[in-house]
């Protein structure tokens, strides 16, 4: 394997880029279901990796089921998550700020608006930007309408359940009701498709975020998410 790629599509069952910022540093995700995954598979890929100068790689959001999986075969806790549902049973209240559908030329836009709310860690790239549009078979993309996006949401669907895959605004424009309309869009675009049921996942201590998904009739669920970091030297 080559990681002179941005992104490689594994045989093994997982899709692994390596960092735009940071070529020792790669992101993995799993494409397949966690009992159909081989850890000889997975533990040749990881060797190959560090051939290649990889020195960490990390988990997308996964499963406890997930979880099991990845830890038997070295990988350990970096980062636990919280999953949050909707079940739109209820009527969810029309956006009070307009959106509109993201275009290409957007994108510059969203990638700044991205890096202003996320750390580091957790910010997106263009790839990553475009991996999130095609996690699921269904997707959409909104900002605010306006003379520049100051926020956006990626919504995703696949049969009846739905995804907020990704939710920003730029700090400076935070507290105005607009995180809340990009939900109710979100929201309702997926109620209109009948799907039953709404996946959110955020960071424990982004109390900000958690406060407007609970506010937005999001729950809790028990089994929450976490990112797995492999270390090549341990």
């Amino acid at each position: 394997m080559s990681t002179d790629q941005p992104l490689h599509r594994s045989s093994s069952g997982v899709r692994i880029r390596t960092d735009s910022q940071c070529q020792s540093d790669a992101h993995l995700r799993p494409t397949l279901p966690a009992g159909k995954l081989r850890s000889d598979e997975i533990k040749t890929t990881l060797q190959l990796l560090a051939q290649n100068g990889v020195q960490r790689v990390f988990t997308s959001a996964i499963t406890s089921q997930e979880q099991d999986f990845f830890r038997d075969i070295g990988f350990e806790l970096h980062e636990e998550l919280i999953l949050l549902s909707h079940d739109l049973s209820a009527q969810i209240p029309p956006p009070t700020r307009p959106t509109r559908r993201a275009r290409r030329f957007d994108w510059p836009h969203i990638l700044d608006i991205d890096a202003s709310a996320f750390s580091q860690f957790w910010q997106f790239d263009a790839i990553a930007l475009t991996e999130a549009i095609k996690a699921t078979p269904k997707s959409r993309v909104r900002v605010n309408t306006g003379p520049s996006p100051q926020g956006f949401a990626i919504t995703g669907r696949s049969g009846r359940q739905g995804f907020l895959q990704r939710l920003a605004v730029h700090p400076t424009h935070q507290g105005n009701g607009l995180g809340r309309s990009l939900v109710a869009d979100a929201l309702r675009w997926l109620q209109k498709r009948r799907v039953y049921e709404v996946l959110v996942n955020t960071q424990i201590e982004n109390a900000t975020a958690l406060e407007l998904y609970e506010s937005t009739g999001f729950t809790q669920k028990n089994d929450g998410l976490a990112v797995l970091r492999w270390d090549a030297k341990r």
